[in-house]
C-alpha cells in the first residue's frame, strides 16, 4: 500500500462521489416528476373516454395534465430537499468521528478504565497507533452483541474507532488486533473522510422518502389525535414517498459502488500488518457462525453501513446493493481452500492477564525498531502508512517500560496536562520561573501533581517522550473547550518565559497544540491546494534550512549539509536561507503553507527532511523528533525510527 497514492485516490474519489450524487439526484428528479404526472393524469383525465392508449402524447397535450409550472415546482422542491438535507447532515458530521460514534449509541472508553476487555482494546489501539506514527484514536464501545467495528474521522489526526460489545466478548487478542488493523487500513487509506461525505450526501437522497412518510403520517402532538393530511399534502407526500424508495435504493447502490473493493484491500492490509492471517480469518468465521452476525441494532446504523468491518444492516437487496463483499468471498480471498465451516464461540471468553497475553518479542527486550529510517530516505518514505508487527511488539514493550505513574497519568484528561507540563518544564533553563508560571496560570493541585510526576521522571529515557505525548493528546480531547484554552495558555506562557522558543519547545508545542486546536475547532484543517514543490518554494527553503541549522550550529557546515541533502533528494532549485532571515512566525507560516501540498507532492519535502538528518550517517533522537513532528503536521504518519540510525 502506498500511503500517498491512497490519500490522493481518496481525494479523487470525492469528485467521483459528487458525480454519482448528481446522477442519483437527476434520476430522482425525473422519477418524482413521472409519479407526479401519473397522479395528475389520474385526477385530470376523462376516465370514460381517455386512456393511456389513446392519449395524445404531444408536448402541448401533456401540458394539460402536467403543466410546466408543476414540473418546475416539483423539481425545485426535490433538488432543494436533497441539497439541504445533504448540507445539514455534513455540517452535523463536521465534528468527525465522535459524532458518528455517538449517533450509533457508542460510549467513549476512558483511558484509565480498569475493565479488562476495554483495557485490552485500548492497549491494542494505542500500540498500533504509536507503531504507525499517528495520534491514538479515541475508542467507543457500542452495546451490541454482534461482531463489528468501524473507523470514522476527517484525518488520521482526529480518528475514532468504534467496536461492538460482541467483538470484545467473542474475539481473542489476535482476532481483535486483526479487526483493529483492518480499521487502521481504512484510516491510513484516506477512506474515513470519504465515508463521512458519503454519509452526508446520501442522507439528502434518503431524506426524500422520510419527508414523504412524515407528510402522509400526519402530525401527532402529545395528547392529540392524528392530523390527517390535506389533498395537496397527500399528493406531494405520495410523490416523495415513492421517489424516496427509489432514492434509498440509489443511495445504497452508491455506497456499494464506493465501498466494496476497499474491504478486500483492508482485509489484505490486516494480514500484512499483523503477519497473521488466522486473526482476520477467525474474526470473519466467527461472524458467520453467529446468529446476530455483524448486524448493528441502532436505528441510525443504515446511515454509516458502508463503513463497518462487516455488513451492519439487513436488507432485501443485500446481494445486489451490499456495501461489503459476501463473507465467504472475503474468507476465500485469504484462505482459498476454506471448507465452508464457520466458527461458533462463547459470548464471554476469559481475558488473560497482561503478562499472559502480552506478545512475546522475537527480538528480545531491547528490540530495535525496523521501520522508517534504515539506510536511506527512500526506505523511510516506503514505510509511511505501514504498520509492522515488529513495530507493534516494540511499542508494546516501550509502553510497558514507561514508569507506571506517568503512563497512567497520560491516559486521563486531568493528569495528562501535568505530564505535558513536566516534559515542557524539563526543557526550561530556569525551572524555578517555570514552576512559578505554572502556579500562576494553573490551579494549585495541578502544580503539586506536576511536581510529583516531575520527581518520578528523573531517569526518563528520551525514547518515551513522543509516545507519552501521543497518549496525552488522546486523553486531552476529553477536556472542555474552556479547559483546553486554559491549558494552551499555560503551555505558551511557560515556553515564552525567556522570550524565545527553542526548537525542542516548538516540537512539543506544535505536536500537541496543532492537533488539539483542530479537534476543538480553533484551527481550520488545511486543504490540499499546491500540486508542486515549486509553488511553495520559499516555505520549503525555510523549513529545510532550519533543519540543517538544527543538524549543525556552524553556518558553513549547515549549508554543506543542506546542499548535500538536496542533491540526494533531487530537490534542485532550493536555496539555503541565511540564519538572520528566520523567525518563529515565519517558520510556522511556512509549515502552514506546506500543509496545503497535495498528497503526491508531500513525499518530496519529507524525503528532503530525512536526507538532512541522515547526513553523516546517524541521526540524533532530537533530530528524529523534529522530523516526526513536521511529518505529523503534514498529516503524514511517520513510524518510529530504526535504533541503529540513532546517535
Amino acid at each position: 500500500m502506498n500511503f500517498f497514492e491512497a490519500q490522493d485516490r481518496a481525494r479523487k474519489n470525492t469528485t467521483r462521489l459528487f458525480f454519482l450524487l448528481f446522477i442519483a439526484a437527476s434520476v430522482l428528479l425525473v422519477f418524482a416528476n413521472f409519479v407526479a404526472f401519473l397522479i395528475s393524469y389520474f385526477f385530470l383525465s376523462d376516465r370514460e373516454g381517455t386512456t393511456f392508449i389513446n392519449t395524445d402524447y404531444s408536448l402541448s397535450a401533456l401540458q394539460n395534465y402536467y403543466p410546466w409550472e408543476m414540473f418546475l415546482v416539483i423539481s425545485a422542491f426535490v433538488f432543494l430537499l436533497i441539497i439541504t438535507g445533504s448540507m445539514i447532515k455534513m455540517i452535523n458530521l463536521s465534528d468527525g468521528g465522535d459524532t458518528v460514534a455517538r449517533m450509533l449509541g457508542g460510549r467513549l472508553i476512558q483511558g484509565g478504565t480498569a475493565e479488562l476487555k476495554p483495557r485490552r482494546l485500548l492497549n491494542v489501539v494505542e500500540e498500533m497507533a504509536i507503531a504507525a506514527g499517528m495520534t491514538v484514536p479515541r475508542v467507543y464501545l457500542l452495546d451490541d452483541s454482534s461482531i463489528n467495528a468501524f473507523a470514522a474521522g476527517r484525518s488520521p489526526a482526529n480518528a475514532v474507532i468504534g467496536v461492538t460489545q460482541g467483538t470484545l466478548a467473542r474475539l481473542n487478542r489476535d482476532e481483535l488486533q486483526a479487526v483493529i488493523a483492518h480499521e487502521f487500513s481504512h484510516i491510513l487509506n484516506g477512506d474515513m473522510l470519504l465515508n463521512l461525505r458519503l454519509t452526508g450526501l446520501v442522507h439528502g437522497i434518503v431524506l426524500l422518502g422520510s419527508s414523504g412518510y412524515y407528510m402522509l403520517s400526519g402530525k401527532k402532538q402529545p395528547g392529540e389525535e392524528r392530523v390527517s393530511p390535506g389533498p395537496f399534502i397527500y399528493v406531494i407526500g405520495m410523490i416523495f414517498l415513492v421517489a424516496g424508495y427509489v432514492g434509498t435504493i440509489l443511495g445504497q447502490w452508491i455506497k456499494a459502488a464506493i465501498g466494496r473493493q476497499r474491504e478486500y484491500l483492508a482485509d489484505a492490509s490486516a494480514v500484512q500488518f499483523t503477519r497473521n492471517k488466522d486473526g482476520i480469518l477467525g474474526a470473519l468465521k466467527k461472524i458467520g457462525g453467529l446468529n446476530t452476525g455483524s448486524f448493528i441494532e441502532s436505528p441510525t446504523a443504515p446511515e454509516y453501513s458502508h463503513a463497518y468491518f462487516a455488513d451492519g444492516i439487513r436488507s432485501v437487496w443485500q446481494s445486489l446493493n451490499a456495501t461489503h463483499p459476501p463473507l465467504p468471498e472475503r474468507i476465500r480471498k485469504i484462505e482459498p481452500n476454506w471448507d465452508g465451516v464457520y466458527v461458533d464461540t462463547e459470548f464471554n471468553q476469559p481475558v488473560p492477564s497482561d503478562l499472559q497475553e502480552a506478545t512475546v518479542s522475537k527480538l528480545g527486550a531491547e528490540l530495535a525498531i525496523t521501520t522508517a529510517i534504515l539506510t536511506s530516505a527512500e526506505q523511510a518514505i516506503s514505510q509511511i502508512g505501514v504498520i509492522r508487527e515488529e513495530n507493534v511488539e516494540y511499542v508494546h514493550q516501550l509502553i510497558q517500560q514507561i514508569p507506571q505513574s506517568l503512563r497512567n497519568a497520560a491516559q486521563n484528561s486531568y493528569t495528562a496536562r501535568a505530564v505535558v507540563y513536566v516534559l515542557l518544564i524539563r526543557e526550561q533553563p530556569d525551572r524555578t520561573e517555570a514552576w512559578k508560571s505554572l502556579l500562576k496560570h494553573a490551579d494549585k493541585r495541578m502544580t503539586e501533581l506536576s511536581m510529583e510526576l516531575f520527581d518520578m521522571s528523573d531517569n526518563l529515557d528520551a525514547r518515551y517522550k513522543l509516545p507519552l505525548l501521543e497518549l496525552c493528546i488522546n486523553a486531552l480531547t476529553a477536556l472542555s473547550t474552556n479547559q483546553y484554552i486554559e491549558f494552551e495558555r499555560s503551555v505558551n506562557q511557560i515556553i515564552m518565559l525567556d522570550n524565545k522558543v527553542e526548537l525542542n519547545e516548538w516540537v512539543m508545542q506544535r505536536l500537541v497544540l496543532q492537533q488539539l486546536d483542530e479537534y476543538f475547532n480553533l484551527r481550520t484543517p488545511a486543504k490540499a491546494r499546491y500540486s508542486s514543490l515549486g509553488a511553495v518554494k520559499n516555505s520549503a527553503e525555510i523549513l529545510l534550512s532550519l533543519i540543517a541549522y538544527f543538524k549543525h550550529k556552524d553556518d558553513n557546515y549547515a549549508k554543506q549539509v543542506f546542499d548535500q541533502a538536496m542533491q540526494k533528494a533531487k530537490a534542485h532549485g532550493l536555496n539555503f536561507i541565511p540564519r538572520k532571515a528566520f523567525s518563529l512566525d515565519r517558520f510556522n507560516q511556512s509549515l502552514d503553507e506546506l500543509m496545503q501540498l497535495k498528497p503526491l507532492v508531500k513525499p518530496q519535502i519529507l524525503k528532503a527532511c530525512v536526507e538532512i538528518i541522515l547526513v553523516g550517517g546517524k541521526a540524533t533522537i532530537r533530530e528524529i523528533e523534529l522530523v516526526r513532528t513536521i511529518s505529523s503536521c503534514l498529516d503524514i504518519p511517520m513510524p518510529p525510527m530504526h535504533q541503529s540510525s540513532i546517535n
